[in-house]
């Protein structure tokens, strides 16, 4: 089973997009927030490698924001 990490201010919109590339997304999860950019990246890459998933780091939006980071499997 393969899964993704990602970063997002916006989670609900960042599922809709995933679902439809994903038609077989399952376990969508929220695994921390942070109040900076740069945080959540850390956080994502951190995860990328502990869980073996795909991720792309990168991508645009404000340093400051609440950014979430995400997970799912497909």
């Amino acid at each position: 089973m393969a899964c993704r990490i990602g970063i997002t201010t916006n989670p609900g919109e960042r599922k809709r997009y995933w679902e439809g590339q994903h038609r077989n997304l399952r376990n969508w999860t929220i695994l921390s927030r942070h109040r900076t950019k740069t945080a959540a990246q850390a956080a994502e890459t951190l995860e990328a490698r502990r869980r073996r998933c795909q991720a792309s780091p990168g991508g645009a939006g404000p340093e400051q924001g609440n950014w979430a980071v995400y997970y799912f499997e497909y």
